[in-house]
C-alpha cells in the first residue's frame, strides 16, 4: 500500500512540476490555450473516443475522477473530481485546460458534433465542472 502512495506523490509531484510551474513559465499567457489544443491532441493520438476512454485515461494519468452529472440537448456536465483535483485546488492551481481540451475531442469523436469545453471550478466542493457544449 505505501509503494501505491509513493508512486502517487510521484505522479502528482510530476504533474505539478510540468503543469503548474514549467509550462506556465514557458508558454506565459498562451498557456491555457494552448493545453486545451494539447488535449484535443492527446485525445486524438489516444484514440480517446468514448467517456468510458476518457475516464479510463484520466485514471491512468491520475488527472482525476471524471462523472457525467447532466445530458441535454446540446450539453454534457462533467465533473471531475478526486485527490488529485483537491491538491490541486489546494495548492491554488486552478488549470485544467489540458483536460477539458481531451474531454471535448472525446465527446466530438463520440457524437459526432462540434464540441467546445467550459471550466468551472468549485473550490468549496473541491471539483471542476466541465461542459461540453456541442451544436
Amino acid at each position: 500500500m505505501q509503494d501505491n502512495k509513493q508512486q502517487s506523490e510521484h505522479v502528482y509531484f510530476v504533474n505539478q512540476l510540468y503543469r503548474d510551474f514549467l509550462l506556465p513559465t514557458i508558454l506565459g499567457e498562451d498557456n491555457e490555450a494552448i493545453l486545451y489544443w494539447g488535449g484535443k491532441k492527446i485525445a486524438r493520438k489516444y484514440d480517446l473516443s468514448s467517456f468510458d476512454d476518457v475516464v479510463s485515461f484520466f485514471a491512468t494519468t491520475e488527472f482525476g475522477d471524471l462523472t457525467r452529472v447532466k445530458q441535454r440537448r446540446t450539453e454534457t456536465v462533467f465533473e471531475l473530481s478526486g485527490q488529485s483535483v483537491t491538491d490541486r485546488l489546494n495548492s491554488d492551481s486552478h488549470e485544467f485546460s489540458l483536460e477539458a481540451g481531451i474531454l471535448a475531442e472525446a465527446v466530438q469523436k463520440e457524437t459526432g458534433r462540434t464540441t467546445e469545453c467550459e471550466l468551472k471550478i468549485d473550490d468549496k466542493r473541491k471539483i471542476v465542472q466541465i461542459a461540453a457544449k456541442f451544436d
